[in-house]
């Protein structure tokens, strides 16, 4: 095909151009013809208004002579510029008159940017070929590279930034147009904010035809930076028409980008004063497409102050919104405002009375619509007749079936509908009447139709029916889909069994059937509640086999079933499908199923690798602590606290911890006994804001008094109440104890008077330190004092464990009468001893060497069954002593007894 340069007409050259068109339409025919016309006659205009703004200017041609030198700007003369800084509509020109009107003059800026990349090299002599319009740009006045940051400064700035910088006019490809043109490709905010604040400051406007399709861009992409663009390019002398907002207004519907046509509204009602229909119409389709019909009831008023009718599709939109809404009065006046409604109106305000449980209301407003000019269709009629079936009007759905039936606009929607209605009335004698009425009309049941009684049976409880109707459904030709599935799987959720799920599946696998979310969900989790690893496992390579990609929920309800059956590994094997890709993302849900289900199965390591993997996402998981805590706890329990410090020292700087989480590491700490640890985990967990409690207290100060460090003790003691938290009696046991281990009989009496003073009664534990304390000391005259006054005082009784302590003390001090007086008082009051009374009494007599009550103790422990509990050797030491001390006839029988 002939090649012929249109760009290159000149008006001069007629005769040129008749023969190029005589060629093309030799060629191609009329219909390029008509293209050929169009390019050559813009090339001309442009040529034209180029010439008139340039006075004197001279258009160089390809090849022509005129261009056999460089051309410069210092060689056009001076004109006034042709854009001034931020020229609103209407605003008054100090331009010359043969300037552009300002209605003009963003076009003119376009071709001014545009052209801003031609330079010496840019015409003739560096082989470019430009069209006239370029041409006409390299004589412009002013060189616009200044204004768009060409400078070798600005280009250093933008390297430094990380980008690629904008290039000089030299390099011929930095224009304004070419840099929007990157803005809108990649998304670069930085470059575009450059682009404006250098327009903005130069007093430049920004090409317009690339403004607007980065604004289209920006509306149909739906990102939340759109809103930034279109401010950064107001700012950057930008100025859309009102139908270049309403293009963008329109695009937003789809993207559902509810901010940026807000935007774009409240501009336009700014800049010019008010909105336009057409604006309004679009802002109406963005809020339906996101459904916020409350939003579209109000434009209403706002139609109303800014004098805009609406027209007909404006008005149904508004009544829609209206009914959706639930504003039946709104609706209803604008039904009557409207004039002249058309079908739709009519159909959006009788599904309203069939929300307002209104029935007379419909059928009123159908025979309106059937006197009124326009045509109703069945879609009209179906709408008055699911009215009916919202409000469950037997007689009114009756009347209005055969009404349709009689008028000819009954359709599979109208049996459908009937159909619903009789079910919930409980006619199920007449269900196939009407089935076979919907035949004989050449009207068969459809997927919907059986979908209804399927629905109905397992609503019933019936579900025997419900297979029956679904295998009926079939061998007439209608496949299930997802929806009929769901629909069985409502009762075997309820009820799972395995028989059923089976069915479901192959029902699937038979009709083909795609399935969504939430019947893989519904799938799963019955055979989770069936504890079925095997069919869980089919049932998953099913799905994935059909294309379907199970979601995170799914994923994570899966490894937890898993971990339940003790099959970490293939919890492991869906938790490395979830997370491998480079694209894949962490799900909280998933994760904390992974460690639960790692738990489950005893496998600490495989938690904290999982904790490990997650890294840096732990940051956004609000369950995250918990979880922690989960693992902690499981550590501790098999015995393994180093792991779960393990597992602090690389989470601490992800999430806090919970104070639970924090108590049972310190508690495993001091287990261990590193209490200078478990002091550094006490002032991270204030650091971080978690106030200790009173058992973070009582399990560092017990540690500390466990290993004789009082002093330590008391000093959390005292921080613990200035901080407003009481000490427990365990609390107070704990120091008691501590005490009494060092013998600091002073400092124990005063701890028990500061714990009366807090009102906290001693306890038989409280007792029985106190008792060893007096024991060791040598007092035991106190000790006796302290077992009868503080029973009596705080009325409670006596236990063994303090009579066995006081016994021990007696002993002890080579009191063995008062002893075994205190064992007889122990007997007569009904306290029966235990294996470690006797243990602890037959050692201090063996000691002593008294075999008459070593005698005693052995013959009552075998009354009470308790030999078998003590220790060999006392018992061997104490046939000892009765055989060389007492009488050896009794230490043979009694041998026998015991063995």
């Amino acid at each position: 095909m002939t090649s012929i340069g249109l760009s290159s007409v000149q008006p001069s050259d007629h005769a040129d151009v008749t023969q190029a068109l005589h060629v093309l339409w030799q060629e191609l025919g009329s219909e390029v013809l008509l293209l050929a016309l169009f390019c050559a006659g813009f090339a001309l205009f442009r040529q034209t208004a180029v010439r008139e703004l340039i006075p004197g200017g001279t258009i160089a041609r390809k090849g022509s002579k005129t261009c056999s030198k460089a051309c410069t700007f210092k060689d056009v003369a001076p004109t006034p510029p042709l854009v001034s800084p931020k020229v609103g509509p209407g605003a008054a020109s100090k331009a010359s008159p043969t300037l552009l009107q300002p209605s003009a003059r963003r076009s003119v800026s376009m071709s001014t940017l545009s052209a801003s990349s031609l330079h010496c090299g840019g015409v003739g002599g560096s082989g470019s070929g430009g069209s006239p319009a370029s041409m006409a740009g390299s004589a412009f006045p002013r060189p616009l590279s200044p204004a768009w940051g060409f400078s070798p400064s600005a280009s250093t700035t933008a390297s430094a930034a990380g980008r690629t910088p904008l290039a000089t006019p030299s390099a011929g490809d930095a224009t304004a147009a070419a840099a929007l043109e990157r803005v809108a490709k990649t998304g670069d905010l930085d470059l575009l904010r450059e682009v404006c604040q250098q327009a903005a400051a130069e007093g430049d406007a920004l090409p317009f035809a690339s403004c607007e399709a980065l604004l289209r861009a920006s509306a149909s992409s739906g990102e939340g930076s759109a809103v930034e663009v279109f401010d950064l390019l107001i700012t950057g002398m930008f100025e859309p028409s009102e139908p270049a907002l309403t293009a963008v207004v329109s695009l937003c519907a789809e993207s559902r980008h509810v901010r940026l046509a807000e935007r774009a509204v409240a501009y336009a009602r700014k800049a010019y004063g008010r909105s336009t229909l057409a604006l309004y119409s679009a802002l109406m389709k963005v809020y339906g497409h996101a459904r916020l019909w409350h939003k579209t009831c109000d434009l209403f008023d706002d139609m109303r102050r800014d004098g805009v009718e609406p027209d007909t599709a404006a008005y149904g939109s508004l009544i829609k919104a209206a009914v959706e809404s639930g504003r039946h009065e709104l609706a209803q006046q604008l039904f009557k405002e409207s004039g002249n409604p058309d079908l739709l109106n009519y159909m959006s305000l009788i599904r309203a009375a069939g929300r307002e449980h209104n029935v007379p209301k419909a059928l009123r407003l159908l025979d309106e619509l059937e006197s009124s000019p326009l045509a109703a269709d069945a879609t009209a009629y179906n709408c008055a007749l699911e009215a009916c079936a919202a409000c469950n009007d037997r007689a009114a759905a009756d009347e209005l079936f055969k009404r349709i039936v009689r008028l000819g606009h009954v359709d599979v929607v109208s049996y459908n509908t009937y159909l619903k209605v009789l079910l919930a009335n409980g006619a199920h004698s007449q269900i196939n009447a009407v089935l076979k009425e919907m035949s004989a009309r050449g009207l068969p049941p459809n997927v919907v139709t059986y979908n209804s009684m399927v629905k109905d049976a397992v609503a019933r409880g019936d579900t025997q029916r419900a297979w029956r109707l679904t295998d009926a459904m079939e061998k007439a030709g209608v496949m299930p889909d997802a929806f009929t599935c769901s629909i069985l799987m409502k009762f075997v959720k309820q009820n799972p069994n395995s028989e059923d799920i089976d069915r479901i599946v192959d029902l699937v696998r038979r009709a083909n059937v795609r399935p969504d979310e939430v019947l893989v969900n519904c799938l799963l989790d019955a055979c989770v509640r069936l504890r079925d690893p095997q069919r869980i496992t089919h049932v998953l390579e099913h799905f994935k086999a059909t294309g379907v990609v199970p979601s995170p929920h799914a994923y994570s309800m899966l490894i937890r079933a898993y971990g339940h059956a003790r099959r970490v590994d293939r919890a492991k094997e869906l938790w490395r499908e979830l997370t491998s890709g480079s694209g894949s993302t962490q799900h909280e849900e998933a994760f904390a199923a992974m460690v639960e289900a790692c738990l489950a199965g005893g496998d600490l390591r495989g938690a904290l690798a999982v904790f490990r993997e997650a890294g840096e996402e732990l940051r956004r998981f609000p369950r995250a602590p918990s979880t922690f805590a989960a693992c902690v706890k499981a550590c501790i329990q098999h015995k393994q606290p180093r792991l779960a410090i393990e597992l602090y020292n690389d989470t601490k700087d992800l999430f806090i911890c919970g104070r639970v989480a924090y108590n049972s590491l310190i508690d495993a700490i001091v287990r261990l006994g590193d209490l200078p640890r478990a002091g550094e985990l006490f002032r991270d967990m204030t650091l971080k804001n978690v106030m200790p409690d009173l058992i973070t207290y009582s399990t560092l100060i017990k540690g500390h008094c466990s290993r004789g460090d009082l002093e330590q003790g008391l000093q959390l003691l005292g921080l613990m109440q200035r901080r407003g938290i009481q000490p427990d009696a365990v609390l107070f046991n704990s120091i008691l104890d501590g005490c009494a281990h060092k013998q600091m009989r002073t400092l124990t009496e005063q701890v028990l008077r500061d714990m009366e003073a807090a009102g906290i009664a001693p306890s038989n534990f409280t007792l029985s330190i106190l008792t060893k304390l007096y024991g060791r000391c040598g007092d035991l005259e106190a000790a006796f004092h302290a077992v009868e006054f503080y029973p009596e005082k705080y009325m409670f009784e006596i236990n063994a464990q303090v009579f066995t302590c006081l016994m021990s003390a007696c002993i002890a001090n080579g009191e063995l009468p008062r002893a075994v007086e205190v064992y007889d008082s122990m007997v007569d009051a009904g306290c029966a001893p235990d294996a470690k009374t006797y243990q602890t009494l037959l050692s201090g007599c063996v000691r002593i060497g008294d075999p008459n009550f070593v005698d005693r103790l052995l013959r009552d422990c075998l009354d009470r069954g308790l030999a078998m509990r003590l220790d060999g050797e006392a018992i061997d030491a104490s046939l000892l002593l009765i055989a060389r001390r007492g009488s050896p006839d009794l230490a043979a029988p009694l041998a026998e007894d015991l063995r």
